[in-house]
């Protein structure tokens, strides 16, 4: 998605949203000369110990996302129709492949799949998780806080049948400390890990419900 400029119309019709955080001057929206700044996002590492251990071999995907999305670039909406982006601002990678890295280091760390990979591993596979990445962005609308929003769709296939056997949406909302990019970032870590808890603990519930049903054969 092209960035467009704020104009001096624009920016007075901001005004009073930004009043009390004056976001466009503590953290410029677009343009920028200077290489930016690059952030990272933390997997999770905390999980319900009653999660049963899953031995299944688990491939995860890159989420699919929209073209404003599959940017490094760290987004954020000021109305509902249009996609805007921080300058001098970036995460490591386009913000899919940080998910999916994040996902996969996440399983990793609960501990309870015998094998999670991504694409390309020449991993035995026998089930796939499949996300959309729908939303990934910051939004400051009109008579609303400034908050982080992650909302992610899944789906869980059984490999060898290519049936979906079980899909979910979650989404977290973190109201932000201030408009600072450091702030801004913290809330995106925070609500992404939530989101990550339960996508993560949802799947292995799922994945150990079907290996139930359907044991998985290694011969």
């Amino acid at each position: 998605m092209t960035a467009i400029a704020l104009g001096p119309r624009r920016r007075a019709r901001l005004a009073p949203l930004l009043a009390l955080a004056p976001l466009l001057s503590a953290c410029a929206l677009l343009g920028g000369d200077s290489d930016p700044a690059l952030y990272e996002l933390s997997p999770k590492n905390t999980f319900p110990k009653e999660l049963p251990f899953v031995n299944a071999q688990l491939l995860v995907q890159a989420p699919a996302a929209s073209a404003g999305l599959t940017s490094a670039r760290i987004a954020i909406k000021l109305k509902p129709t249009t996609l805007e982006y921080f300058a001098n601002s970036a995460w490591t990678d386009v913000a899919p492949n940080v998910v999916q890295t994040l996902i996969i280091e996440s399983f990793d760390n609960a501990g309870k799949v015998k094998g999670v990979e991504r694409e390309g591993s020449g991993l035995r596979v026998d089930y796939l998780l499949k996300t959309d990445l729908r939303e990934f962005q910051a939004q400051l609308y009109k008579g609303t806080p400034l908050v982080a929003r992650v909302r992610i769709h899944a789906k869980l296939v059984r490999w060898g049948t290519r049936e979906i056997i079980a899909s979910t949406q979650i989404e977290r909302r973190v109201t932000l400390k201030n408009n600072k990019i450091d702030a801004i970032v913290e809330g995106f870590d925070d609500a992404l890990g939530k989101v990550l808890k339960r996508l993560v603990t949802w799947t292995i519930v799922e994945m150990n419900k079907n290996v139930r049903r359907h044991p998985v054969s290694r011969e």
